[in-house]
């Protein structure tokens, strides 16, 4: 039974894991960007008064919640992005921490 196999094509090689939580992360930090920036023209729409506040009491709490919508989003993205790129980093320690003897051997190689 063969069993080489070619380390570029391994989830658990290191560079592969790597290359994912620093996209991961990038992609989550451009998202929060993007949905502040969102937020940032809402904002500014109120400031300017384009935007037609409600008349009725009971159509605040809507409006206001329109108003945060977008910021809670793109923290929400931020946060699943940044977990998703902790628990890669968190396997991969773990992973290493397992097969201690592997790395030690191929350090003195």
């Amino acid at each position: 039974m063969n069993t080489n196999k070619d380390s570029s094509f391994l989830f658990a090689n290191e560079d592969n894991i790597f290359r994912i939580v620093s996209i991961a992360k990038i992609i989550a930090w451009i998202l929060l960007i993007f949905y502040l920036i969102s937020f940032a023209g809402d904002v500014n729409n109120i400031i300017q008064g384009q935007m037609n506040w409600p008349t009725q009491l009971s159509q605040w709490p809507i409006a206001i919640a329109n108003l945060f919508f977008a910021p809670a989003v793109g923290l929400f993205y931020f946060l699943v992005l940044q977990a998703v790129a902790q628990g890669l980093n968190l396997g991969l320690d773990i992973y290493y921490e397992l097969q201690p003897e592997d790395i030690e051997s191929e350090e003195e190689e």
